[in-house]
Protein backbone atom coordinates (compact mmCIF):
# COMPACT_ATOMS: atom_id res chain seq x y z
CA UNK A 1 0.00 0.00 0.00
CA UNK A 2 1.29 3.43 -0.89
CA UNK A 3 2.26 5.89 1.99
CA UNK A 4 3.24 9.51 1.80
CA UNK A 5 5.61 11.08 -0.22
CA UNK A 6 8.16 13.35 1.30
CA UNK A 7 9.85 16.26 -0.76
CA UNK A 8 11.58 18.13 1.51
CA UNK A 9 14.05 21.15 0.73
CA UNK A 10 15.95 23.46 3.06
CA UNK A 11 19.35 25.95 3.31
CA UNK A 12 21.39 25.93 5.81
CA UNK A 13 24.70 28.54 6.38
CA UNK A 14 27.88 26.79 8.09
CA UNK A 15 30.88 28.45 9.27
CA UNK A 16 32.94 25.59 7.61
CA UNK A 17 34.32 25.75 4.00
CA UNK A 18 32.96 23.40 1.49
CA UNK A 19 35.70 21.08 1.76
CA UNK A 20 35.51 19.95 4.91
CA UNK A 21 31.31 19.81 4.54
CA UNK A 22 31.65 17.52 1.47
CA UNK A 23 34.39 15.32 3.65
CA UNK A 24 32.16 14.79 6.57
CA UNK A 25 29.62 13.63 4.26
CA UNK A 26 31.36 11.27 2.73
CA UNK A 27 33.38 10.08 5.39
CA UNK A 28 33.05 6.51 5.35
CA UNK A 29 35.39 4.92 8.07
CA UNK A 30 34.74 4.36 11.99
CA UNK A 31 34.12 7.94 12.36
CA UNK A 32 31.08 7.98 10.83
CA UNK A 33 29.43 6.76 13.75
CA UNK A 34 30.29 9.50 15.45
CA UNK A 35 29.71 12.20 13.02
CA UNK A 36 26.21 11.03 11.65
CA UNK A 37 25.20 8.78 15.04
CA UNK A 38 21.52 9.20 13.82
CA UNK A 39 22.06 7.48 10.69
CA UNK A 40 24.89 4.96 11.40
CA UNK A 41 23.22 2.67 13.49
CA UNK A 42 25.72 -0.46 14.32
CA UNK A 43 23.26 -2.61 13.53
CA UNK A 44 22.31 -1.53 10.27
CA UNK A 45 25.41 0.35 9.11
CA UNK A 46 27.43 -1.32 6.59
CA UNK A 47 29.59 0.44 3.96
CA UNK A 48 29.56 -2.36 0.98
CA UNK A 49 31.51 -0.59 -1.90
CA UNK A 50 34.27 2.49 -1.36
CA UNK A 51 35.30 4.07 -4.64
CA UNK A 52 37.41 7.33 -5.53
CA UNK A 53 33.96 9.56 -5.80
CA UNK A 54 31.24 7.25 -4.92
CA UNK A 55 30.36 4.49 -2.45
CA UNK A 56 27.39 2.07 -1.69
CA UNK A 57 26.50 2.39 2.24
CA UNK A 58 23.48 1.12 4.40
CA UNK A 59 22.46 3.46 7.01
CA UNK A 60 20.02 4.07 9.28
CA UNK A 61 18.35 2.78 12.21
CA UNK A 62 17.07 -0.79 12.85
CA UNK A 63 13.41 0.39 12.44
CA UNK A 64 14.01 2.19 9.20
CA UNK A 65 17.38 1.50 7.23
CA UNK A 66 18.37 2.34 3.90
CA UNK A 67 20.65 1.74 1.11
CA UNK A 68 22.18 4.30 -0.66
CA UNK A 69 24.80 5.24 -3.88
CA UNK A 70 26.89 8.07 -3.12
CA UNK A 71 28.39 10.09 -5.82
CA UNK A 72 30.55 13.20 -5.54
CA UNK A 73 31.97 13.27 -8.44
CA UNK A 74 30.17 16.74 -9.80
CA UNK A 75 32.79 19.35 -7.85
CA UNK A 76 30.11 20.88 -4.54
CA UNK A 77 27.52 18.51 -4.95
CA UNK A 78 26.82 14.71 -2.71
CA UNK A 79 24.22 13.08 -4.40
CA UNK A 80 22.86 9.76 -3.05
CA UNK A 81 20.01 7.81 -4.66
CA UNK A 82 18.34 4.88 -2.90
CA UNK A 83 19.31 1.39 -4.48
CA UNK A 84 16.70 -0.31 -1.49
CA UNK A 85 15.24 0.52 1.96
CA UNK A 86 12.48 -1.49 4.34
CA UNK A 87 10.42 1.89 4.45
CA UNK A 88 10.78 3.92 0.87
CA UNK A 89 11.74 3.77 -2.49
CA UNK A 90 12.30 6.02 -5.55
CA UNK A 91 14.46 8.06 -2.96
CA UNK A 92 17.27 10.86 -4.28
CA UNK A 93 19.15 13.41 -1.57
CA UNK A 94 21.06 15.78 -3.30
CA UNK A 95 23.02 18.63 -1.56
CA UNK A 96 24.84 21.52 -3.08
CA UNK A 97 27.83 22.97 -1.50
CA UNK A 98 28.92 26.74 -2.72
CA UNK A 99 31.44 29.09 -0.56
CA UNK A 100 29.91 31.87 1.45
CA UNK A 101 32.02 34.00 2.59
CA UNK A 102 34.02 32.12 5.20
CA UNK A 103 31.45 28.97 5.58
CA UNK A 104 29.16 27.49 3.08
CA UNK A 105 25.76 27.53 1.78
CA UNK A 106 24.42 23.92 1.87
CA UNK A 107 20.99 23.51 -0.39
CA UNK A 108 19.65 20.06 -0.10
CA UNK A 109 16.79 18.64 -2.24
CA UNK A 110 15.09 14.90 -0.76
CA UNK A 111 12.34 13.06 -2.24
CA UNK A 112 11.31 9.65 -0.81
CA UNK A 113 7.98 7.68 -1.58
CA UNK A 114 7.44 5.54 1.68
CA UNK A 115 5.50 2.04 1.61
CA UNK A 116 4.10 -0.25 4.30
CA UNK A 117 3.38 -0.16 8.17
CA UNK A 118 6.56 1.41 9.04
CA UNK A 119 7.23 3.52 5.80
CA UNK A 120 3.36 5.06 6.60
CA UNK A 121 4.78 5.88 10.20
CA UNK A 122 8.81 6.91 8.86
CA UNK A 123 6.95 9.19 6.14
CA UNK A 124 4.29 10.82 7.86
CA UNK A 125 7.04 11.83 10.16
CA UNK A 126 8.98 13.18 7.75
CA UNK A 127 6.50 15.01 5.82
CA UNK A 128 5.23 16.49 9.16
CA UNK A 129 8.80 17.32 10.58
CA UNK A 130 11.28 15.81 8.81
CA UNK A 131 12.42 19.35 7.91
CA UNK A 132 13.48 20.70 11.42
CA UNK A 133 14.88 17.15 12.58
CA UNK A 134 17.42 17.11 9.17
CA UNK A 135 18.45 20.87 9.74
CA UNK A 136 19.46 19.82 13.30
CA UNK A 137 21.00 16.26 12.76
CA UNK A 138 23.02 17.94 9.87
CA UNK A 139 24.65 21.05 11.94
CA UNK A 140 24.83 18.52 14.99
CA UNK A 141 26.86 15.85 12.35
CA UNK A 142 29.05 19.31 10.95
CA UNK A 143 30.12 20.11 14.66
CA UNK A 144 30.71 16.81 15.37
CA UNK A 145 33.09 16.60 12.16
CA UNK A 146 35.10 19.44 13.15
CA UNK A 147 39.01 18.71 14.40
Amino acid sequence: MPGPIETTSYQIRVDMPPEPVIDALVDFWPDRARIWRETSHPAVYRLHRLGETDADVTEGVPFSWSREHYDWSTPGVVMLTQLDSNVAQNGTIRYQIRPDGAGSLITCDRRREFFGRRGRVAGTFMVLLGRSVLIRQLRAGLERARP
